[in-house]
């Protein structure tokens, strides 16, 4: 189809998913970045693009986009935050649900670093995100060849010089080859592997952020990550993590069983999948944990010093220790014929994360029928022993028994919880007989 087709299609694109009349729009900006890359795929492709999904545009200013993103935020009453004073990059974002947005939307303004919006694009990352559509006229720019990479399927550097600038470009490729479908280039991947060392020089976040983003793309996620740990990359914040290592396959195989078992157990898979940190839940907390569990044994704390290198956060370390604590009482019980307490006890102390527990169980050797007979139980939640409901409380015994609070509470609630699993209680009347008797054997004050 022909050029001017193309500049058409794109700036209709464009003006469709702009929050506000493009009579606002800056003279002399572009459109540039990821949505215009992917907006050049929805072409190739035949595809109309996601016109109901979250809005997030990119624009290339030649003065003054703060101000220029502060104005129009104030005229909109929307939010407005400078992402970067030094190189001037500013954000407008507007809710949810507005009659005039009715989807999330930012657009993210910045000056044009250079003399020449060419300039500009020569000085990013790789070839496809170096395309800029002017937005008067709608002339596409593309100083790199980046239409013809993204033709091809390639993820290729605009210079080697630009990945050194900014060195968490070093693994961006890797992550964004995975979320693409691209190949990586091997003149670009040589280079990145020339360039590892670098990456220990970026911000632990910037770092976490792109390796989770490649674990939740799922198992193309995880052969890129595998590719860049062979690269080098991570040596300075996973050491223990090789091309080789078993947690690839283990990840792997937590996100196959994820998707069987999403059909099976929809209510287990939707609870693992609430928020631990930020967006990310103990899905991905299962991913991880899979990748970073040795069958031969790692420490505790070896693990803890690696997800703290990268800034997890406190929840995130505690489900991933829990899940490496429970997993070999799990597999234990899977070969034997667990007791009902025994079964209650693991229910109770894997608590919401069961669904990642049984996850990591089949993607380390265990049996998945066996599993399956303890996810049904978790899936129903009216099973006594997954979802036991305690005949009584704290309140009720410290009223009952007239005793003061104090540690002996707990340790009482524990122990009525597992006669109550194990059948030896079933009544309010039966707990508190139970609670008394246990009170004259411990000698309780």
């Amino acid at each position: 189809m022909s050029e001017a087709l193309l500049s058409k299609w794109l700036l209709t694109y464009f003006r469709q998913r702009l929050p506000f009349p493009k009579e606002w729009l800056p003279q002399g900006s572009y459109w540039v970045g990821g949505s215009l890359r992917d907006a050049y795929l929805a072409w190739l492709r035949g595809q109309a693009g996601d016109s109901k999904g979250p809005v997030d545009l990119d624009l290339m200013c030649p003065a003054d986009p703060v101000g220029w993103a502060a104005g129009v935020a104030r005229r909109l009453k929307a939010g407005f935050v400078v992402l970067d004073a030094e190189r001037q990059i500013a954000r407008i974002v507007l809710g949810q649900g507005g009659a005039s947005t009715p989807t999330a939307a930012t657009v993210d303004a910045a000056l044009q670093v250079g003399p020449t919006p060419e300039a500009d694009l020569r000085q990013r990352d790789f070839t496809c995100n170096a395309l800029a559509l002017e937005l008067q006229e709608g002339h596409l720019l593309d100083p790199t060849g980046g239409r013809a990479d993204i033709q091809q399927g390639c993820l290729r550097m605009v210079h080697p010089d630009n990945l050194s600038a900014d060195p968490v470009r070093l693994l961006r490729a890797y992550r964004q080859a995975a979320q693409l479908g691209f190949a990586l280039d091997p003149a670009t991947a040589e280079a990145i592997r020339q360039r590892a060392p670098l990456l220990a020089r970026v911000a632990a976040e910037r770092v976490r952020a792109e390796v989770v983003t490649l674990l939740e793309t799922g198992i193309p996620g995880l052969a890129h990550l595998q590719a860049a740990v062979a690269a080098g990359l991570l040596a300075a914040w996973l050491p223990r993590l090789a091309p080789q290592s078993p947690g690839f396959a283990q990840a792997q195989a937590v996100w196959q069983w994820a998707e069987i078992w999403q059909l099976q157990y929809p209510r287990t898979l939707a609870e693992l999948a609430q928020p631990l940190a930020d967006r990310r839940g103990g899905l991905l907390a299962t991913v991880l944990a899979a990748l970073l569990w040795d069958p031969a044994g790692t420490p505790a704390e070896t693990v803890e010093a690696e997800l703290e290198r990268l800034r997890f956060s406190r929840a995130e370390m505690r489900a991933i220790q829990k899940l490496h604590q429970l997993l070999p009482l799990l597999q234990t019980l899977l070969t034997h014929s667990p007791t009902p307490g025994q079964q209650w006890r693991l229910y109770h102390q894997a608590g919401s994360l069961f669904g990642g527990l049984a996850l990591l169980a089949a993607a380390t050797g265990s049996s998945p029928q066996e599993i399956e007979s303890w996810l049904r139980r978790y899936e129903d939640p009216q099973d006594p022993l997954a979802h036991l409901v305690p005949l009584l409380d704290g309140n009720d015994l410290l009223h009952s028994l007239g005793a003061k609070p104090g540690p002996w509470v707990g340790q009482l609630l524990q122990a009525l919880q597992e006669a109550q699993a194990a059948g030896q209680i079933q009544t309010r009347a039966e707990a508190l007989s139970f609670a008394r008797r246990w009170r004259e054997r411990s000698s309780q004050p």
